[in-house]
């Protein structure tokens, strides 16, 4: 790829998105009824492009915005998620779910003799705070908490539901006190990867979550200032009774127009015929990646070539 293609930004390069970006603009300046926008469509349509301009048209109005990509291959658990969108959000905000996490994964141990009464019960932070018969000294920096970074380690699915179910709740407390100070994003990219089979939806422990706990949260109105964007070559089906919160938006192939703009205004190669222009539409068949590709290597073609260094 080129310094000049780098140069650039991926709003200068976008085409024939307008429609979508609107849209968004106006989740993001609550201008819309829905919250919640669902974008489907096949592979090299442009998807992950279109988030990462929704993600700057949110930091250009200072919204705090979390993106998370589900094909990073990051086993998503409950634990992984808020820590995710804590850190995203600002971990300030969140001192809360941090104590929390902690209390939740810092190691206990409890020592019992035989024919006496047990030992009050000692917690130990390796961390290096201190070690006593009271609530666990968490170290702080500023006026962040600082996270242990421990996991959750149990096999009772009990008790790990209910150590969830903490978390979960001190998450959204939190999140509900920095929305109620300003709007704030979710985008979730190559979500399709959150179903365990590749036929029908079988949803893995992030889009159970995600739907029953962030996404239900919207939808009942207890989080009006939060919006989110999924994105996937295939999604979950949502009932009639999401309608009002959710919409659902499309890419479609791009036109021949599109190419040519992009390729002749977007790249620089105003040099590209009609004729060139039309066989290079029948090539692209209004696949976006497909058309990057070819613009960089057009783009390539043309520049000068630099000599190799003798050795």
């Amino acid at each position: 790829m080129t310094d000049l293609f780098m140069q650039r930004t991926l709003r200068e390069l976008f085409v024939d998105r307008d429609r979508q970006i609107n849209a968004f603009s106006r989740m993001a300046d609550g201008l819309a009824s829905r919250r919640i926008m669902i974008i489907t469509a096949g592979p090299g349509m442009g998807k992950s492009w279109l988030l990462r301009i929704f993600a700057d048209e949110a930091r250009n109005r200072e919204i705090p915005t979390v993106y998370v990509d589900f094909a990073d291959s990051i086993a998503y658990e409950v634990l992984t998620l808020v820590r995710r969108f804590r850190d995203a959000f600002g971990p300030e905000h969140f001192n809360a779910l941090t104590e929390a996490i902690n209390e939740a994964t810092t190691a206990r141990v409890e020592l019992i003799t035989n024919g006496k009464r047990p030992p009050p019960r000692v917690d130990i932070n390796v961390e290096g705070a201190s070690v006593d018969e009271s609530s666990i000294a968490v170290s702080e920096v500023g006026t962040i908490i600082k996270d242990n970074n421990f996991v959750l380690e149990t096999d009772n699915s009990l008790i790990r539901q209910v150590i969830e179910d903490r978390i979960t709740i001190a998450f959204f407390a939190c999140l509900t006190a920095l929305s109620e100070q300003k709007r704030v994003v979710f985008l979730f990219d190559t979500y399709e990867r959150n179903s365990l089979d590749a036929h029908s939806w079988s949803p893995n422990t992030a889009d159970r979550w995600i739907y029953n706990q962030l996404l239900t949260r919207i939808r009942d109105g207890l989080l009006p200032n939060v919006i989110a964007v999924l994105a996937g070559r295939r999604i979950r089906e949502f009932g009639i009774e999401w309608n009002e919160v959710l919409g659902r938006m499309s890419l479609d192939p791009l036109e021949c127009d599109d190419v040519k703009e992009y390729l002749r205004e977007r790249r620089g190669l105003s040099q590209i015929t009609e004729a060139e222009g039309d066989r290079l539409c029948q090539a692209v068949a209004g696949n976006p990646q497909v058309l990057g590709l070819i613009g960089d290597n057009l783009e390539q073609a043309n520049q000068p070539r630099v000599a190799d260094d003798e050795w």
